[in-house]
């Protein structure tokens, strides 16, 4: 997606033409090198069509804030719309169809390949997500807001001539990738022609590491299976049933016994009072909390509290796989 640019040669290719970023030099890819700006700068809000190209050393994300595109590649043609992210790894064929009749508007965000192998590539995906054109589709801002958030940053640091302006765009760069390999991983979306709503012919094992991930994340704040269905783009009652084969528990339970393996932790390893311990993992009422505990464990958090410290030789707490 670009509108300025520099033509570069594939030696003994018949590919589509290599192009580097506003006339830089062939030896752009090997710079730390980010940019930020809006699709009706870059490209004349998409109102011309992109023919197949390469970037032999970018990585460029789309982010379409509202409106639609089409994405062309060698595999064929795809359509994404508002609030979808796409991410072009280098020397992969694309081209984009513009929507004459509506207006499309987002950001592009483009790195050199340098730049995010030295903050991406000590991520587990990074490796995976950079074989392949990889399309987010309606990302949800309240169950993702820290995705927005990112993107604004970044677009907010590019835009921003102040000391200390590099360590502030780094900062929001790599916080970026973190929240964009963070959300590839949790729909298991890592190619083109993956739909996220394609997840359900995934493996159930790799379902239930996502869930189990994200169980991990959310488990103190969220609690309702929909929040774990909808983030998985499955509905309730087939996660459940994943879930169950898998662990012989509902999902529910599932968040449920994450909840009390680290109540029981703080009970054991902490001087939290029980008031505090049932804030921090989320219950606002105290005496639900501590029912919820002893409905679960025969206990209450005081007592369990009581039998873990004498428990310990030292009077101490006791590591919670002792308990």
């Amino acid at each position: 997606m670009t509108q300025k640019t520099t033509k570069r040669s594939v030696k003994g290719s018949d590919r589509a033409p290599a192009y580097s970023l506003y006339g830089e030099s062939p030896e752009f890819g090997q710079s730390i090198f980010s940019n930020a700006e809006s699709i009706l700068v870059r490209s004349n809000n998409l109102q011309s069509n992109i023919d197949l190209h390469v970037h032999l050393d970018l990585y460029q994300f789309v982010y379409i804030s509202e409106g639609r595109s089409t994405l062309i590649s060698p595999n064929g043609k795809y359509n994404f719309g508002t609030n979808s992210l796409v991410m072009i790894p280098p020397n992969i064929e694309h081209g984009f169809y513009s929507h004459i009749e509506t207006k499309t508007f987002g950001h592009v965000i483009t790195l050199s390949d340098a730049y995010f192998d030295r903050l991406a590539q000590r991520g587990v995906l990074a490796s995976d997500l950079a074989k392949y054109i990889t399309i987010i589709e309606q990302i949800d801002r309240e169950i993702n807001p820290e995705v927005f958030t990112a993107i604004e940053r970044v677009i907010y640091e590019h835009s921003s001539e102040h000391y200390p302006f590099i360590l502030a765009r780094e900062a929001a760069v790599l916080s970026f990738i973190v929240e964009f390999l963070r959300l590839a991983s949790e729909r298991n979306v890592l190619q083109f022609g993956v739909k996220t709503s394609d997840i359900g012919d995934q493996s159930g094992k790799g379902k239930i590491e996502i869930l189990s991930q994200l169980i991990d994340r959310y488990y103190k704040t969220h609690k309702n299976v929909q929040f774990y269905a909808d983030r998985m783009n499955m509905s309730v009652s087939n996660l459940n049933k994943i879930s169950a084969k898998a662990t012989g528990k509902t999902v529910h339970r599932n968040i449920m016994a994450r909840n009390l393996e680290q109540a029981r932790s703080y009970l054991a390893n902490t001087n939290l009072s029980v008031k505090e311990i049932s804030f921090t993992l989320g219950y606002e009422d105290a005496a639900y909390f501590t029912r919820f505990f002893k409905t679960n464990t025969g206990l209450s958090p005081i007592a369990f509290r009581r039998l873990s410290r004498r428990a310990s030789p030292d009077g101490h707490a006791l590591p919670i796989d002792q308990i």
